[in-house]
């Protein structure tokens, strides 16, 4: 139990440190992420077969433990391997993030970008109902001046005369 157990946190923390490696991909330091990348890849890759073996055998009763220190070392060493991997992922993200400072201009000019598209857009709606509004009053002042003896031009020459 205790060596399905270490796999499948082996597994897991394999798996975040993909998840963590491509998530820092798409960040402003991207090229400085691939290699960490491929190399959580391989070691996710590396993690999967102890994992299905002890499952295997855990699942169909098989599961033997042996009393040798020297293979449970064995079995808990790429645990090891893998914290301190992550942790090392980790504290390089923070290492960069001290050295690599982010694009001030670029993102306020994002955010000023984004939030003139937002007015733009509400104000575009707004004039809309406002010429919808007119449009409607046009029509209703049309249909109340509209006469069926005679046309409204007549009708504007006799007040004022």
């Amino acid at each position: 139990m205790l060596m399905l157990l270490v796999a499948v946190i082996t597994t897991f923390l394999c798996f975040l440190a993909i998840v963590t490696c491509l998530k820092f991909i798409f960040s402003n330091q991207r090229w400085l992420w691939i290699l960490p990348f491929v190399l959580s890849i391989t070691f996710f890759m590396i993690s999967i077969p102890p994992l299905r073996l002890n499952a295997t055998n855990f699942i169909t009763g098989s599961y033997l433990v042996e009393i040798s220190p020297d293979k449970s070392v064995r079995e808990i060493f790429p645990l090891v391997i893998v914290i301190l991997w992550y942790f090392m992922i980790l504290s390089l993200h923070y290492a960069l993030k001290q050295v690599v400072k982010d694009n001030k201009y670029l993102t306020h000019k994002q955010k000023n970008l984004d939030e003139s598209r937002y007015i733009e857009q509400k104000e575009y709606q707004k004039y809309l109902i406002k010429q919808l509004k007119l449009k409607k009053f046009q029509v209703d002042i049309d249909k109340q001046t509209s006469g069926n003896t005679y046309p409204i031009k007549w009708v504007t020459y006799y007040d004022q005369y």
